[in-house]
């Protein structure tokens, strides 16, 4: 699977199980919030009916001892005994299991009863009906003392419930603040276990990746890299196994060679009568070799790398070539509809509603004014990327095997696109400035890959150079002058100077050397500018030297001849390959 599938498939489950915990959480403290309202709902309404009955007691017990004393007929007690049987059965519904209710009803009856048996009585004047009337006040006096007793009660229970309530809400509240750092301390685990089920597998197999470019480049070329995350890290590391195979093949030939070399020079040695001159001879022989051998190998890397420019710009091109070469045919199609569209207009000036509906919708007259832009424009960025194929296709010839005739400046634009990222400005320094002074320069003949190889080097080691003087604060506005110049009309020469730090005479001595570098160990190998100096000099019959003085920058002169040496028929190498091409081609008509 891929890391974006992985990555989209776990944040899409850890989504899934945060929703789930934080929609549970707030269901749970919704319905608990909603119980505990209610509970506290029912217990203010008993207290505030239990007040009511109260109030209600008292008119009625009022109302009874002014039927007592002066004999009312038409009195409101059976209006307040109803109110208080009403209130009491709707105490009785907010709390159906208090027993006081019971006691309630009873001392109530006892009450209805005595007061219809008062009203029974007609004689108000007797000394026997007020001695009895004084009775009658003790027992409703204590019938409504035990009624507000059992109504204190409830609301004793009922205030006792408040108070038993707002400690569940605290309760609740601290259940809900461990909840939420529940839920914090799950999410938080959930990225941990994310990272090690995505990240940390991600990041350990580039550490692998990183040790095993790391290895190679130590030479240790039978590492192979063990990643098994069935993604595309897994198929890089395929790919980057079978680059290394591909290197040591190429280094066991190397080796081979080397070992056939070392008995030719074993039997030289026997057979040289002077064992001085043989060593001597031998341990030039070897440090031939061994230069030969680093540079077969960084060969065979720049070919690895040329090949897979090559391929790379082979697959882009492709499809750009497609697309470029519809634009004009796009461009032209939507020229002809606008023109159709303005004739129409002209033709029926007075469009239906709908027609015109459309139009204002479209915005019709910037749709025409901006849709050549946007062509142009899309034009433009084919071109750009048609350029830059063109340079990598360019740079990528590092394999050829044959001179060509081709244009020096072509050579090195493609070098600077390779090399652009490096040109740009850094958190530690400004970008660097290429000064380029061309002037009209006619083909030369040469390798176009190899001399492709000698500019990389020598603007590489520039910028360099550049980079270690910004970091020292010693170089402010850091520039590269690329010039170049045709002499007597037979040699072409490129000087490619710097504004760098310069370099010391005893360096500059030993500049084309094999193995030397002043770089630290692990960013150069020293044969960067030794196979620039062959490949000048040896390959194209050319001059390759420095200027440079401490404090004052460096400069390379390249001077390559127009054309390399002739033949015995007084042809060039050129030449001699068309005709040798030309009568092959005849031998095959």
């Amino acid at each position: 699977m891929k890391i974006f599938k992985k990555f989209i498939l776990s944040s899409t489950c850890f989504a899934g199980l945060i929703a789930m915990l934080l929609t549970g959480t707030y269901l749970w403290r919704s319905r608990v919030a909603t119980e505990i309202d209610d509970k506290l709902h029912n217990s203010r309404r008993v207290i505030e009916i239990a007040l009511k009955l109260k109030v209600d007691l008292k008119n009625e017990v009022d109302t009874l001892k002014d039927d007592v004393l002066i004999n009312n007929e038409k009195s409101d007690l059976d209006i307040n005994q109803n109110e208080f049987l009403t209130n009491l059965l709707k105490l009785e519904t907010l709390d159906p299991n208090a027993k006081e209710i019971n006691d309630i009803r009873r001392r109530h009856a006892y009450l209805v009863r005595l007061s219809e048996e008062l009203r029974k009585k007609n004689n108000t004047s007797s000394d026997s009906y007020l001695a009895d009337s004084q009775q009658d006040f003790r027992a409703i006096n204590s019938f409504a003392k035990d009624i507000e007793l059992f109504l204190g009660d409830l609301t004793n229970n009922a205030q006792e419930k408040i108070i038993l309530i707002e400690d569940e809400i605290e309760e609740i509240k601290h259940k809900t603040r461990l909840a939420t750092s529940a839920i914090i301390v799950i999410i938080v685990l959930i990225f941990i276990s994310q990272f090690f089920l995505i990240m940390f597998p991600l990041v350990n197999s580039l550490n692998k990746l990183q040790k095993g470019a790391s290895a190679i480049a130590a030479g240790k070329l039978d590492y192979r890299l063990d990643i098994r995350t069935k993604d595309e890290l897994e198929q890089l590391a395929n790919e980057f196994n079978r680059m290394t195979e591909k290197l040591n093949e190429s280094y066991s030939e190397i080796i081979e060679r080397s070992g056939e070399l070392i008995k030719l020079n074993r039997n030289l040695r026997y057979e040289v009568s002077d064992r001085t001159q043989a060593q001597a001879e031998l341990q030039e022989t070897l440090d031939e070799l061994k230069s030969t051998q680093a540079q077969l190998i960084q060969t065979e890397k720049m070919s690895s790398l040329g090949q897979m420019v090559a391929g790379v710009a082979h697959e882009i091109n492709n499809p750009v070539s497609f697309v470029y070469g519809n634009i004009n045919h796009v461009k032209q199609y939507v020229e002809d509809i606008l023109e159709l569209i303005e004739f129409y207009q002209q033709e029926f000036p007075n469009p239906g509603d709908k027609i015109e509906a459309q139009l204002e919708d479209m915005e019709l007259n910037f749709v025409k004014e901006d849709l050549p832009k946007v062509l142009d424009s899309m034009k433009m960025g084919a071109t750009r990327i048609r350029e830059i194929v063109l340079s990598l296709r360019n740079f990528s010839r590092l394999d050829e095997a044959d001179m060509k005739e081709v244009d020096i400046h072509e050579g090195i634009e493609s070098t600077l696109l390779i090399l652009q990222n490096r040109l740009k400005s850094k958190p530690n320094r400004t970008g660097i400035e290429i000064i380029k002074e061309y002037n009209q320069l006619p083909k030369i003949e040469c390798y176009p890959g190899q001399l492709n190889q000698t500019f990389m080097n020598i603007i590489n080691n520039a910028i360099d150079v550049l980079e270690e003087g910004a970091d020292k604060n010693e170089i402010e506005n850091p520039q590269i002058c690329i010039h170049t110049d045709l002499i007597d009309n037979q040699t072409v020469a490129v000087r490619i100077a710097d504004n760098g730090m310069g370099m010391s005479e005893k360096v500059k001595n030993k500049l084309f050397d094999p193995f030397f570098t002043t770089k630290p160990v692990g960013k150069g190998t020293g044969l960067g500018l030794s196979i620039t100096y062959q490949i000048i000099v040896e390959k194209h019959q050319g001059k390759l030297h420095c200027v440079s003085e401490l404090g004052k920058g460096t400069e390379f002169i390249i001077e390559i001849p127009l054309y390399q040496k002739q033949n015995r028929n007084g042809e060039t190498i050129i030449q001699a390959q068309k005709k040798i091409e030309s009568e092959e081609l005849g031998v095959v008509i």
